[in-house]
């Protein structure tokens, strides 16, 4: 009985600091992704063609191949949403190599870029890299 109970006590203890600690995570693994989204980036509903006939004949230009369904043609971007594109892949791997990420809705932009110019030199961004990630955090700051 006497030595039942230090090994049961040492076994609650070391369950209980597992469930505690999470893995650190090294230049291979993934970072974690951070589920804001850059841009809205749905295309437009898929328009339907009603009419009847072989796949090539009322098939418009650009459809997928499919009878009846046309889709949009891509868009071109702007440069900001190119850069904000650009910049949620920095803010994904380096920032989220050192601590967790944090939902870019949290803070408005004045906030992000306080935030920026203490952690950018830490993460060693460069000055295209810490310009990308702004126009990330302000595409989806609290307004």
């Amino acid at each position: 009985m006497k030595k039942i109970v230090p090994v049961l006590i040492s076994g609650i203890f070391i369950w209980g600091c597992a469930k505690k600690m999470t893995p650190a995570q090294t230049e291979t693994s993934p970072p974690a992704a951070n589920t804001g989204s850059v841009i809205n980036n749905t295309a437009k509903p898929a328009e339907t063609n009603t009419g009847t006939g072989s796949a090539g004949a009322n098939t418009p230009t650009g459809s997928t191949g499919t009878e009846g369904v046309k889709t949009a043609p891509p868009r071109e971007r702007s440069a900001a949403e190119t850069a904000a594109i650009a910049g949620q892949a920095t803010f994904n791997a380096k920032c989220g190599r050192c601590h967790g990420l944090k939902p870019a809705g949290d803070y408005t932009a004045t906030r992000w870029a306080n935030i920026l110019a203490v952690m950018a030199p830490r993460a060693n961004l460069t000055e295209e890299e810490r310009n990308n990630v702004y126009e990330y955090v302000k595409a989806n700051s609290k307004k």
